[in-house]
């Protein structure tokens, strides 16, 4: 196909791909400002080995994994729900929390999601200190040389919004709306194999066929026949 069959085929169905793109970008639009507002607030722990050498690193980077699955057990959470009086359960204070290691800087990043701004905050904070006073007490019965230190670098602030995001989602729906647009369009012209113009003729019997004359359209007959002159009568001769 060249580019002016591809153009042909824009101008002729064009309206479907706008048509849906409208829609599926409207729709995930409407449907994200309908969803609940999510925030999240992000905590860093540095998780540093008392000796340097590459092979205490290398378990260190195991050991984060570990530390990973004890912030976000429910035992750590009934500990934080307790002593700051939380009116959550374990399970559910667990789901709201997300530990990602960062073993190439040795940090642990602990997310919390919450419908509430500075509950995540709260949450986060928490988490993160009752999780660096128990490795602490942990280190107390280790050798020095042995230790893992962990201390907060960074503090959790207010959440921030997480989700929905209106505008990616509309541009998301919307370009999925182009997508599909397309698909049918070319399902369309695919199945489409009537003959309705002279470069019809030319694109599927062959260039060298000559066109004598076209039928215009039944508007244009209609037309054609009010202007014509009307055929005069002659009057029927009697026989006696």
């Amino acid at each position: 196909m060249e580019w002016r069959d591809y153009w042909r085929i824009i101008v002729r169905r064009g309206w479907i791909v706008v048509l849906l793109a409208l829609l599926t970008g409207g729709a995930a639009y409407m449907m994200s400002k309908a969803q609940t507002p999510q925030y999240r607030s992000s905590v860093r722990i540095s998780v540093m080995p008392a000796r340097l050498d590459w092979g205490l690193q290398q378990t260190v980077k195991q050991v984060m994994r570990n530390y990973a699955q004890r912030i976000k057990s429910v035992q750590m959470a009934q500990t934080v729900a307790a002593e700051h009086q939380l009116d959550l359960s374990p399970y559910d204070l667990a789901a709201k929390i997300t530990v990602s290691p960062i073993e190439s800087d040795l940090l642990l990043q602990v997310d919390v999601v919450d419908t509430d701004p500075m509950m995540t905050q709260k949450i986060a904070n928490a988490v993160a200190e009752e999780f660096v006073a128990e490795i602490k007490a942990f280190n107390q019965e280790q050798r020095k040389e042995d230790r893992v230190d962990v201390s907060i670098l960074e503090y959790a602030g207010p959440g921030t919004l997480f989700r929905p995001r209106p505008t990616i989602n509309a541009i998301a729906g919307a370009l999925l709306g182009v997508v599909i647009g397309g698909l049918i369009v070319l399902a369309l012209e695919f199945m489409d194999n009537t003959i309705k113009t002279s470069e019809d003729i030319k694109r599927y019997v062959g260039a060298n066929v000559m066109v004598l004359g076209k039928i215009p359209p039944a508007a244009d007959l209609h037309a054609v026949s009010e202007h014509a002159p009307r055929a005069t009568r002659r009057p029927a001769l009697r026989r006696s």
